[in-house]
């Protein structure tokens, strides 16, 4: 396997499941830009915590950011074409699109708090203090 970082556009929302051994995982499509070439479609799994949270709280057509263990393989078309495919085991999720939520009423602040604060790991830099 192949250790990538990938980016794309969520094509369907992620679904969440249960192993046999009742711990919870994600799975996710991705449409990865091409070049000129148009797109190529990912299949994506996630089983750390972190990742299978991060990726559970996007919807379809985010923008994301992966990074893990890439296998990369071919399949027949309908009309004979051999076309790629690849598979993707990640560890990493990332998003540049917030997902939409009611703001937490937060009397000192007039914004109503960060729009990020919801997300896991969101409290780990303070940039105001840097």
């Amino acid at each position: 396997m192949i250790r990538v970082l990938l980016f794309g556009d969520l094509v369907a929302n992620p679904i969440e499941r249960t192993s046999k051994s009742g711990r919870p995982y994600a799975l996710a499509r991705v449409s990865v830009p091409q070049g000129d070439e148009g797109r190529v479609f990912c299949s994506v799994i996630a089983f750390q915590d972190e990742a299978v949270a991060r990726l559970l709280q996007l919807k379809a057509g985010a923008s994301v950011s992966l990074a893990g263990a890439l296998k990369v393989g071919t399949w027949q078309a309908k009309d004979g074409t051999t076309r790629p495919s690849l598979d993707l085991q990640a560890d990493e999720v990332a998003s540049t699109t917030p997902r939409p939520r009611k703001r937490k009423a937060d009397p000192e602040s007039p914004t109503g708090g960060d729009a990020f604060d919801d997300l896991p790991g969101s409290g780990d830099l303070n940039w105001t203090e840097a």
